[in-house]
């Protein structure tokens, strides 16, 4: 029988039960009725997929995936399977519910066995990429495994990891199970289900409020006739190229700062912040993006931006912090979203900058700006960008 690691153990209780109307999010003091500060979600992560493609956990936003760890030369490989395949097949038909397997043996597993993996075991599924078995660096997936999911290894047989846990469509923990039990994966389909009720009335939500919101007026197209924020490719606070790319489709909150600064940018940090819990409480993570841009790039690299970003509770999947070249970065604040950035003899900290928040709709163009320290402005943009969000202008 595989084993249970030590964290499922003490979440789950003896029989494997909760107690909850609504399933539970986790923590690592245990399971919770309510999110709060500590609820446990899948970290930012990029390996490699059975097709040999670059599979970020930022594609499975917005979907409810059940969560394995195993390689294909496990000696509890074929248990392992025979219980993901009830919930792969009973959701088969489903394009938002995805099982997702991280390998314990990444050297063996390369994409081309994994493929015959996932073809054997994928062929009655009604959408493509339903089953993912992920690859690539070895420490990183272990990293994966121990941040996101809470897994304590055994040291005599670390790859022996029973546990399956549910995540739901914003990346949060909602349930484990153990793989050898035959009313634990029942329990997991059901689950799902919960799940799919939750999203199906996130939908109407967003559907009454897109009914509201046609009443209101449409906000103003500002910049030059035909303008839009032009391509930009910068890096992140990970070293990682963040582009237009990454936010196409998605509604955009701008800010130009820097950590140096000691007058304005503590402000308007901290309603960005502010901002992030707005976009999180009103259920729209996955379409609205926090853009902060850095006027002091040659201070500001990515190890500065990643330290102020954990003072500030930044939320990567919300809220990135970018560097890059001085001259790109400033021709981008100007030419593209008609702020100031100019060094300055005069100014605190040697740069002059806007202390302007700039809104920006699907297709990049400029919607609004707004007073970056005025708490009644950012509450206004944050509504702002839910009627672009709600309509889909």
């Amino acid at each position: 029988m595989l084993a249970l690691p030590l964290i499922g153990l003490m979440i789950l209780g003896v029989d494997g039960e909760h107690h909850f109307n609504t399933l539970p999010y986790f923590t690592t003091a245990g399971a919770t009725e309510s999110l709060e500060d500590g609820a446990q979600r899948v970290k930012p992560f990029t390996l490699t997929n059975q097709n040999g493609e670059s599979f970020t956990s930022s594609s499975l936003d917005g979907q409810v995936w059940l969560a394995a760890f195993f390689s294909t030369n496990s000696p509890h490989v074929a248990q392992m399977t025979k219980q993901l395949l009830w919930p792969n097949f009973r959701y088969r038909d489903e394009s938002d519910i995805t099982t997702v397997c991280f390998t314990l043996d990444a050297e063996h597993d390369t994409p081309e066995v994994l493929a015959s993996y996932v073809e054997r075991n994928t062929r009655y599924n009604g959408f493509e990429g339903k089953w993912q078995f992920l690859t690539g660096n070895q420490s990183q997936i272990d990293d994966v495994i121990a941040s996101s999911f809470m897994i304590e290894r055994d040291t005599i047989e670390p790859n022996n990891i029973a546990t399956l846990w549910l995540v739901d469509d914003k990346g949060y923990l909602r349930g484990v199970y153990h793989a050898a039990s035959e009313d634990a994966i029942k329990d997991a389909v059901e689950d799902i289900a919960l799940l799919q009720k939750e999203m199906d009335e996130a939908r109407y939500e967003k559907r009454k409020l897109r009914e509201a919101m046609a009443e209101l007026p449409s906000l103003p197209v500002l910049g030059p006739q035909g303008h839009t924020v032009p391509p930009f490719a910068l890096l992140d606070e990970d070293s990682l190229e963040f582009s237009h790319r990454n936010c196409e489709g998605q509604v955009r909150i701008v800010d130009f700062f820097f950590t140096r600064c000691p007058t304005i940018c503590p402000i308007m940090s901290s309603q960005m912040a502010r901002l992030q819990t707005g976009i999180e409480q009103r259920g729209m993570k996955d379409a609205i993006r926090l853009l902060s841009h850095s006027v002091d790039p040659e201070h500001d690299r990515p190890e500065q931006l990643s330290e102020y970003g954990k003072r500030l509770g930044q939320d990567p999947r919300i809220w990135k912090f970018l560097t890059g070249e001085k001259d790109d970065l400033f021709d981008l604040a100007r030419n593209g979203y008609f702020l100031t950035a100019i060094e300055s003899d005069t100014a605190a900290g040697g740069i002059f900058h806007s202390d302007v928040f700039s809104l920006i709709d699907q297709s990049g163009r400029i919607r609004g700006y707004y007073d970056g320290t005025d708490t009644k402005e950012v509450d206004q943009l944050l509504n702002d960008a839910q009627q672009l969000w709600a309509t889909n202008e």
